[in-house]
């Protein structure tokens, strides 16, 4: 059962924007110890040693994660696999300012093994996954192919639901943003932290008068697969979860590949425009819920996200 998002805020203030995942790959990289900072989103440069060390993990020394400034606070939830080739330990706001220096982090999360649910993790308003439903490098570039798997977004925080916690959100979220119920003045029951949102199969794509060819592919996976609603922006924009790691940066990659930005500053481009095109049509799935999930995965593929026939096949195996 899908209800659509309706009152969803139009993104004023940017064109389109990314919250980066830091997703460390190399288990056979040198141990390197994450130390405790303190200047998360004040605007300070996260760059010091400002306490003891919070986890360790295999970071490649040439990787660099340049730090905050007055204009950019990413929210950096770091992923990375240990030596032991399944857990991946997890922390935010993940920086490294130069290479073979200290990196540094606010918190540290719950470890998660790649063999499990995949379901919690550093992103600090969800408590959910740094690592699944990230665009990673490769992914919506030419001659890629469509996306097939759920993806991850942040909204604005105005334009979740003003319930006190905890319904301020729902499975599979662990939490809800430290600001809430405060921060959230949205009036759609269904719409919140950890939302599955996705456009439903009654929206012909053709006729949403999609101007570039990645719009249209990201629709078709938002139809198929969704997205879950995992941390907040603050201001009056859409966010994407994408790859940043020591094989690349997934906004350059998109800009090399299409020739235009992912992140325009402007409302008034085609792939702005096609970004409104696909939020503001956006429906909440509101049957999914733990218990669904438990009876969807029982199911060994017979059934998709929210019950019933899935749209596409489940992947194999790991």
């Amino acid at each position: 059962y899908q209800r659509r998002v309706r009152g969803l805020r139009k993104a004023t203030s940017w064109g389109m924007t990314i919250d980066p995942d830091i997703i460390i790959l190399k288990p056979n990289s040198p141990l390197t110890n994450v130390y405790f900072n303190s200047d998360s989103w004040t605007h300070r440069n996260r760059c010091d040693i400002q306490g003891g060390v919070l986890y360790a993990g295999p970071i490649p020394t040439n990787f660099v994660v340049p730090g905050a400034n007055s204009g950019s606070t990413p929210n950096n939830a770091a992923a990375i696999l240990q030596s032991d080739g399944r857990t991946i330990v997890q922390g935010q706001p993940f920086t490294r300012c130069t290479a073979g220096g200290p990196a540094t982090a606010l918190v540290r999360f719950p470890n998660a093994d790649i063999y499990t649910d995949g379901i919690v993790g550093a992103h600090g308003g969800s408590g959910m996954s740094s690592l699944g439903g990230t665009l990673r490098l490769g992914e919506l570039m030419k001659g890629s192919g469509p996306v097939r798997h759920a993806l991850k977004i942040n909204l604005d925080s105005v334009n979740y639901y003003s319930g006190g916690t905890p319904a301020s959100y729902r499975w599979p979220a662990q939490k809800a943003d430290g600001c809430a119920p405060g921060c959230y003045t949205g009036n759609n029951p269904a719409l919140k932290m950890g939302s599955l949102v996705a456009l439903n199969t009654s929206v012909d794509l053709d006729k949403l008068g999609f101007e570039t060819e990645p719009g249209r592919s990201l629709a078709w996976t938002f139809q198929n697969y969704g997205a879950y609603i995992v941390d907040s922006t603050a201001w009056s924009v859409y966010a994407i979860e994408t790859e940043q790691s020591p094989d690349g940066d997934y906004q350059t990659q998109f800009s090399q590949s299409w020739g235009f930005s992912l992140t325009p500053s402007s409302k008034d481009t085609p792939w702005s425009r096609d970004m409104d095109r696909i939020f503001l049509s956006l429906s909440v799935v509101d049957s999914w819920n733990e218990d669904i999930w438990k009876q969807v995965i029982a199911s060994n593929g017979n059934e998709g996200a929210g019950g019933g026939q899935p749209l596409q096949p489940w992947a194999p195996p790991y």
